[in-house]
């Protein structure tokens, strides 16, 4: 029940928002959303109860969710982040911008909590719509672009999931006799050796161009660029953990074996977009940008905890999904806020904006230290449990991990000094309102929290992840 719930409110709500005025819109979908959110809550309280239902019975396709300890977190990031992206968002948008913010939210949330492969891929698919015509609708000069790069791009790597996803199906069939997508059936799955790289790329492609990790980021700088702040803030905070996700949920259960035997590319793969997102964000001189990019090095960490398959690494990939979900969704939040203040981007022009906006001041140098990994915060936390597997396994991996963490505090401090101090270049701007203090206030109190007590998320992934790890060892992957 409580998963219909869930995915009830956010479509449902939808729909009604369509059939409310344009001034209501706006109210009414935040209701919806705070609606949402108290379902998470009352589905973290209590019993984690799954929806099992036939749905395709003939090619062994169910409606199957669960929300184990991978997905519990992500669902509460999704519902928080739409909150308070629907508050951060201009009432003028009008009820079709909020109708496509919760139909994301519905996506999203059926997309982690799908443990059917078919299923996992439908709402893949889904997600795809309410992102390209809010790029399309609400974005800048160049935003028809950006959604046709986004479409493009990701519909090319849908197809090649598509391809896996047929393809472990029938490998199935022809070993059991019947056909099934559950996850946890194609666990142990026989593939033949000529065709397991073929079927493991097509994922991983799909994967990596979802996430994005380099170098299949082609429509990140454009889609993150042109979107308005709170629809960057959940594409980033939320949208980019499908495909890092993905190699949680359906490549390390189902592909243990080809993942321990590709490791070291893997890890390369995944260093290299460490170091690249970094040194590009040193580079940038638009504001949003340098966000962007440190949000593309950040995913690459989490990658590299992913494929050090090692337990200290996947339950700190784990933990900085959400913990990067916050925080960088925070951050675009906050320069949303700066260039709706100052009406633009670029660095030059925007020093000493703190003497007239001390309150943006210190939400800004907030989430600018959660970012680059301040001790104390969930992005630290995260970075030590993936340097920890890292260092028991592949130490120059974690030695290259430890120089970019130092890098990440060179973007992220030239960041807040080149806009918020110095000499003023530009006239005083207002103070963070009322209102805008009340939606980042939780954000920021749900960093420090689970900065504090990463245990309240680490907690729960561990049983879900001890199975994955336990038959990682036995193909000699873990550590």
């Amino acid at each position: 029940m409580l998963w219909m719930v869930l995915l009830g409110i956010p479509l449902v709500g939808a729909f009604f928002v369509l059939s409310v005025k344009d001034s209501a819109a706006k109210t009414t979908a935040a209701v919806v959303a705070a609606l949402e959110v108290l379902a998470f809550v009352a589905f973290l309280v209590g019993p984690k109860p799954t929806l099992d239902l036939n749905w395709i019975s003939t090619w062994g396709i169910r409606f199957h969710l669960s929300a184990d300890g991978l997905a519990l977190f992500l669902l509460g990031l999704t519902a928080v982040m739409t909150l308070v992206a629907i508050l951060a968002s201009k009432r003028e948008y009008g009820r079709t911008y909020f109708f496509w913010i919760l139909f994301m939210e519905f996506a999203s949330m059926g997309l982690f909590g799908a443990v059917d492969l078919f299923l996992f891929y439908v709402f893949w698919e889904v997600v795809l719509i309410p992102v390209f015509f809010l790029l399309t609708g609400w974005s800048g000069v160049k935003g028809r672009v950006a959604a046709l790069k986004w479409l493009i791009m990701n519909l090319f790597g849908s197809l090649f999931m598509l391809i896996g996803v047929v393809a472990v199906a029938v490998i199935y069939q022809e070993n059991t006799g019947h056909f099934s997508f559950e996850i946890s059936h194609l666990t142990h799955l026989a593939i033949a050796p000529a065709a397991q790289p073929w079927i493991f790329g097509c994922f991983a492609l799909a994967f990596a161009i979802k996430a994005p990790l380099w170098p299949f980021h082609g429509w990140m700088p454009d889609a993150y660029g042109e979107s308005p702040a709170p629809v960057t803030a959940l594409v980033a905070g939320v949208l980019s953990k499908f495909g890092v996700f993905g190699f949680l949920r359906v490549m390390l259960p189902i592909f243990a074996p080809e993942m321990a035997r590709y490791e070291t590319g893997l890890l390369i793969w995944a260093a290299a977009g460490l170091v690249y997102g970094a040194f590009m964000a040193v580079r940038q001189k638009d504001m949003k940008m340098v966000t962007a990019y440190a949000s593309l090095s950040h995913l690459s960490m989490i990658a590299l905890g992913i494929f050090s398959l090692t337990a200290a690494g996947i339950l700190g990939a784990t933990f900085l999904m959400v913990a990067h979900g916050l925080m960088v969704g925070g951050l675009f939040l906050i320069l949303g806020v700066v260039e709706e203040k100052v009406g633009h981007r670029q660095f030059s022009g925007l020093m000493g904006l703190n003497q007239g906006a001390p309150r943006l001041a210190t939400y800004f140098m907030f989430f600018a230290l959660a970012v680059l990994g301040l001790p104390g915060l969930p992005g630290f936390a995260g970075e030590y449990m993936i340097i920890q597997g890292l260092v028991v396994h592949e130490v120059v991996f974690a030695v290259i991990a430890g120089v970019i963490m130092v890098l990440a505090a060179w973007y992220m401090l030239r960041l807040f000094q080149g806009i918020m101090q110095g000499r003023p270049d530009a006239p005083a701007v207002a103070d963070l309102s009322r209102g805008q203090v009340a939606w980042l206030i939780p954000v920021a109190l749900l960093v420090v929290l689970i900065g504090v007590w990463p245990a309240g998320i680490t907690s729960h992934a561990v049983p879900s992840l001890f199975h994955a790890v336990h038959f990682v060892a036995e193909q000699g992957g873990i550590n």
